[in-house]
C-alpha cells in the first residue's frame, strides 16, 4: 500500500495542501487556548498570549524585516507597521495598512479572529488581546535601536469593536518601558487605500513560497502552544490541556477532513487513510501498510518536534487526537500507538477495526 492512499489528493495544487493542513494545526492551536482559559482561567490565558507573542518578537521580528524585504533605513513606525501587515497576510490574517505620516502608521486586524474561529471569540476576555499586544509591539522599537517607537492599541474585538486596531508613533523624546504601549479611545480612524499598502516583491515571494509560509505559521504556532504551555504548566498540567484541546478538536473536525478528502466509509481503512493524508500534506514522510485484514500501520516522521524535545507525555496528549477521531468514526476501531523508532524519528500508529464495540 504505501504511498497508494494518495490518490487525487498527490494531484492538488501547493496552495489547496498547505492551506487544508494549515487548518488542522490552527485549530489545536486555537483549542489549546480556549482548554487554558477553563482550566487555568484568563490571567493564565493573558500570560500564555504575552509569553508567546514575546518570544516570537525576540526571535522573529528582525529576521523577518529582512526576509520580507523591509529597508532597516525606513522610519520606525515604517518598518514596525510593515512587518505586522505584511507577515500577518502571509499567516491568513486579514489585515489593512495606514501610512499617515513617516512617523504614524496605523495597522488593523480585520475579523474573522484568526486564533479564535467561530463562536469561540465569544469565550475570550479582554485582557486576552491587551497581553498579546503587550508581548511583541512595545518591543520593536528596543529592537530597531529606539527608544522613541511606542504602539497605541484604539480598538479590539474584546471590547465590542469591529477589529482589532493600533498605531505605531515615533515621539521625539525617548519613552519609559511602560510608555511603549499604550491605549487610547479613537473614534474615527482613517481609511485604508489597498493601492498604496506595501506589497511583497513577487520575485522573492513567488506563489509557493507563499503558500509554505501560510501552513509554516500555523504549525509554528501550535509548536510555540506546546512549549509555552510546558514552561507555564509544568508536565502533567500541559499534557492534560494538550491531550483535552485535541481531544475535542477531534470531535468537531475530523468529520470535516474526512470529507474534504472524500472518505465516506467509516472503518479502520478509512481513518488510517485520513490521518496518512494529514500527514502527507504535513510532510511528514508517511507510509501505510496492513499486515493483516482489518489492521493498518501508519508510519510519520513528525515535523512540529523533534524526536526527543518534548516527553513521551505530551506525544501521548497530541495523541489524543486519533484516539477521539476513532470514537467519531466508530465504536469499533482501535488505534495505538507503538514505541516510537528514537534513531529514524518516526513513530507508528495502528488502525484495526475490531467484532465487538468498544465503548
Amino acid at each position: 500500500m504505501q504511498r497508494d492512499f494518495l490518490g487525487e489528493i498527490a494531484d492538488w495544487p501547493l496552495d489547496k495542501k498547505c492551506r487544508t493542513v494549515a487548518r488542522f494545526w490552527s485549530q489545536q492551536w486555537g483549542a489549546i487556548q480556549l482548554t487554558i482559559l477553563r482550566e487555568k482561567g484568563e490571567g493564565a490565558l493573558a500570560d500564555f498570549k504575552f509569553k508567546i507573542l514575546n518570544r516570537h518578537q525576540r526571535t522573529h521580528f528582525l529576521s523577518g524585516v529582512d526576509r520580507l524585504g523591509i529597508s532597516r533605513d525606513l522610519p520606525p513606525a515604517v518598518i514596525a507597521g510593515r512587518y505586522h501587515y505584511l507577515s500577518n497576510m502571509i499567516g491568513g490574517l486579514a489585515m489593512e495598512y495606514i501610512e499617515e505620516t513617516p512617523k504614524k502608521v496605523w495597522v488593523r486586524y480585520l475579523p474573522p479572529a484568526w486564533s479564535f474561529p467561530g463562536l469561540s471569540i465569544c469565550a475570550v476576555p479582554s485582557s486576552a488581546p491587551r497581553r498579546m499586544f503587550a508581548g511583541w509591539h512595545p518591543y520593536n522599537g528596543p529592537s530597531l535601536g529606539t527608544n522613541r517607537l511606542a504602539f497605541v492599541v484604539t480598538k479590539t474585538f474584546q471590547d465590542g469593536e469591529p477589529y482589532d486596531e493600533g498605531y505605531f508613533e515615533e515621539f521625539d523624546r525617548d519613552l519609559a518601558p511602560d510608555e511603549r504601549l499604550q491605549f487610547r479611545v479613537v473614534t474615527r480612524s482613517p481609511d485604508f487605500d489597498p493601492a498604496a499598502a506595501p506589497k511583497l516583491d513577487p520575485k522573492q515571494w513567488p506563489a509557493d513560497r507563499l503558500s509554505k509560509a501560510f501552513r509554516n505559521f500555523s504549525r509554528g504556532y501550535l509548536r510555540d502552544g506546546v512549549l509555552t504551555s510546558l514552561e507555564l504548566f509544568g508536565l502533567h498540567a500541559a499534557a492534560g490541556i494538550i491531550g483535552q484541546a485535541v481531544r475535542l478538536c477531534a470531535l468537531q473536525h475530523v468529520l470535516d477532513f474526512a470529507s474534504a478528502f472524500g472518505i465516506q466509509g467509516r472503518s479502520a481503512a478509512d481513518l488510517a487513510r485520513c490521518f496518512a493524508l494529514l500527514c502527507y500534506l504535513g510532510e511528514e514522510q508517511p507510509s501505510l501498510a496492513s499486515d493483516r485484514p482489518g489492521r493498518y500501520i501508519l508510519r510519520r516522521r513528525p515535523k512540529a518536534f523533534e524526536r526527543d524535545e518534548i516527553a513521551d507525555e505530551i506525544w501521548q496528549a497530541l495523541f489524543a487526537y486519533p484516539l477521539m477521531a476513532a470514537k467519531i468514526f466508530s465504536a469499533r476501531i482501535r488505534v495505538t500507538r507503538s514505541a516510537p523508532d528514537r534513531l529514524a524519528g518516526d513513530e507508528e500508529w495502528i488502525f484495526e477495526d475490531t467484532p465487538d464495540r468498544l465503548f
